[in-house]
């Protein structure tokens, strides 16, 4: 089951002020960050604020008022399809860091059959399988990435490019196992979810990627 299965609905009123605003030969990606709908926003920011309490990437905290730790993720960037802008399947929020680090970083999935090249979606897709990344209204995470605390472990293709988009294993990276100091229970934590895995080639690959980062950290 997908993460998120019920996209933000827009009032007819809000309908009608998308529409005037995008439909604007002039509109381009810097009116998103107009005044003009800034209740727009805020709309928006607290409908996917309550419905997942956590930032989508790194499923870590992000603010309960501020805005400064919940930014709205346009999942195919402003800047790669401006038609896609206020789309409700484009959108979720995400902390700071993974904003700030995704950027507009690829994430489609379309190959032209003439050309052999990526092109633009026309329309705003239907399926998982149209993205290189987890996508929040059509993929449910814990079948990606395994992840406890500050380690991330890639489970598919999928989980491998949005680790790799948003450095989620950024702190472990930097500081290591040790300085991220996981207590007792948070290592129980860890390994318990991983020996209650009932897949075990999976159960292998999470050990050993596991092993891996703490040889790294040594």
């Amino acid at each position: 089951m997908a993460d998120i299965n019920k996209p933000i609905k827009f009032s007819d009123q809000f309908l009608k002020r998308i529409s005037q605003k995008t439909s604007d030969p002039n509109f381009k990606i810097e009116d998103w960050s107009n005044d003009d709908i800034q209740d727009i926003r805020k709309y928006i920011r607290d409908y996917y604020r309550d419905l997942t309490k956590k930032c989508f990437y790194c499923r870590k905290e992000i603010s309960l008022k501020s805005a400064n730790n919940c930014h709205i993720e346009h999942i195919i960037p402003k800047s790669s399809n401006l038609n896609f802008i206020f789309e409700p399947k484009n959108l979720c929020v995400i902390c700071s860091d993974c904003n700030e680090i995704k950027l507009a970083k690829e994430v489609e999935n379309k190959i032209d059959k003439v050309t052999k090249r990526k092109k633009p979606y026309k329309r705003y897709p239907k399926s998982s399988e149209a993205f290189l990344i987890i996508h929040p209204h059509f993929d449910n995470y814990d079948d990606h990435i395994f992840q406890c605390e500050d380690i991330y472990i890639d489970l598919s293709p999928k989980g491998t490019y949005t680790m790799y988009i948003c450095k989620l294993n950024r702190k472990l990276h930097k500081y290591g196992i040790e300085p991220l100091a996981l207590s007792q229970s948070e290592l129980f934590d860890l390994f318990n979810k991983i020996m209650n895995e009932t897949n075990f080639t999976r159960q292998g690959i999470l050990l050993n990627k596991l092993r891996s980062y703490f040889i790294k950290a040594s």
